[in-house]
């Protein structure tokens, strides 16, 4: 089976796209998918999270071995050299167990480099006389290229992406099978959402990207504004004139969303991690996906 890619993407931080793209990755992975996170935020915390009770001391290996998604573009655009995303991957690299046995996750991390990295490629091109549209396509070909080649190792990767965008980002966005928008039920990340629907994705529908993204309610408190707010949300997602679809799930604002990994010590069970009705709510989730994906 060739893997479906899935982006955790929006415009605003803050929202929980870190927190979305890990509890899917570790149900998907204890679920009996070969799941693969690829991590493109320059903050990595994704990482951080796959890798768990010692996850600095991982990121730090990785950086130090430079074997992050920052190094794969160091490679390929600044030393010439042909290497394939498939030589980042971390084989195993959350300290989850479930049902006795290791969770099957796999991880390209980020590092706090890539941001870096990526203005350098910008200059490096463009003095060269590249377009932005020129490095967006060189880097774009790359990344599909190298994204067919995992898909036949895995069943499903999810991206991490930072907020706002960047020639990364419009790359795995443009080569998704679907987008996932955590939003806030709130004024403020609503504004973000408008800002990711309307100017982000229409760049994308210009490249005959036609599906669109699923906005994912987070951190719910169920006061009178958001439940407004939601509402809203919803009516304007089963409009005409759509910009995106919701998901029926809703993520609330519990501490079962956010446990620290420091805290869990080493080799948690899935169920520590995601207590209470967390697992409840994220399987439904991801059922919803599924179906999406078909």
């Amino acid at each position: 089976m060739s893997a479906r890619v899935i982006s955790i993407a929006n415009s605003k931080g803050g929202v929980g796209k870190t927190t979305t793209c890990v509890m899917l990755a570790e149900a998907f992975a204890a679920s009996g998918r070969r799941t693969l996170v690829v991590d493109l935020d320059t903050q990595a915390n994704a990482s951080l999270l796959v890798y768990g009770h010692e996850g600095d001391e991982h990121l730090f290996q990785a950086i130090n071995d430079y074997a992050t998604i920052s190094d794969w573009l160091l490679e390929n655009f600044f030393a010439n050299e042909q290497k394939r995303l498939g030589e980042f991957v971390v084989t195993n690299a959350s300290d989850v167990t479930h049902e006795g046995k290791p969770l099957p996750l796999d991880l390209i991390p980020s590092s706090p480099r890539l941001r870096k990295t990526e203005r350098e490629l910008i200059y490096e091109l463009t003095a060269k006389k590249y377009s932005m549209q020129a490095l967006e396509g060189q880097v774009g070909r790359r990344l599909r290229d190298d994204f067919d080649l995992l898909k036949s190792e895995f069943d499903i990767i999810i991206c991490d992406c930072p907020p706002g965008i960047s020639v990364m980002t419009e790359s795995v966005l443009a080569a998704s099978h679907l987008i996932i928008v955590p939003t806030i039920p709130d004024f403020m990340s609503t504004l973000g959402l408008d800002l990711f629907t309307g100017d982000i994705m229409k760049n994308l529908r210009d490249r005959d990207i036609e599906n669109l993204p699923v906005v994912l309610a987070t951190r719910f408190d169920n006061t009178p504004h958001q439940q407004v707010v939601l509402q809203a949300m919803r009516d304007a997602a089963n409009s005409k004139e759509a910009e995106f679809r919701m998901f029926k799930t809703v993520v609330p604002l519990k501490t079962g969303f956010a446990t620290n990994p420091i805290e869990l010590g080493p080799d948690p069970t899935l169920s520590a991690k995601w207590p209470g009705e967390a697992l409840g709510i994220i399987d439904a989730l991801m059922k919803e996906i599924l179906e999406l994906l078909k």
